[in-house]
């Protein structure tokens, strides 16, 4: 392996790359059309990364949580509509989701009355904050899930050709 840079402020590019104990040359060899140098530049801010590298470094890192790193920070119009999905642990994923489905379950009656005449009155915004609030949680405990599962994929060899094709079988039933 190659020094280790003792820069500060590093960016989280080069901390995914140090993570996996790569250089830059080292990377740039693993990575289809993306030069030593382009990766520097990238880790540096001196140029912005394009899609093509992200996806690039994700598997080469074996960090599929850059793709939402970059929508959410870098991209124009993801940052606009993509929120930074923290990845967790499966136990907590897991809690956080049953809670929420559990505070939406309690809030169904509500939803109902308000969705009942097709409109949001202001004398209804209040409850609809709440429950879109609690939406969006579950939301984002469903992207950490599958933001956990592509890790877990990549990291532990988790079979995921089955797992899609258990998911395709229960979309036809």
């Amino acid at each position: 392996m190659g020094r280790q840079s003792i820069r500060e402020n590093k960016t989280f590019y080069q901390l995914c790359r140090e993570d996996m104990g790569l250089t830059r040359e080292k990377a740039s060899e693993l990575m289809e059309g993306v030069s030593s140098s382009r990766i520097e530049k990238i880790e540096y801010g001196v140029q912005e990364p394009e899609p093509y590298d992200i996806i690039q470094m994700a598997k080469c890192y074996k960090r599929p949580e850059l793709c939402n790193y970059y929508c959410s920070h870098k991209c124009a119009i993801g940052v606009l509509s993509v929120p930074e999905v923290e990845l967790s642990d499966l136990p907590g994923i897991i809690l956080e989701t049953i809670a929420g489905l559990d505070d939406i379950n309690s809030l169904t009656g509500r939803m109902i009355q308000i969705a009942r005449d097709g409109k949001i009155s202001d004398d209804e915004i209040h409850d609809f904050a709440l429950i879109s609030n609690k939406l969006d949680e579950i939301s984002m405990a469903i992207s950490s899930l599958n933001l956990w599962v592509d890790r877990t994929a990549v990291k532990n060899n988790l079979n995921i050709e089955l797992l899609k094709a258990e998911k395709e079988k229960l979309k036809s039933r």
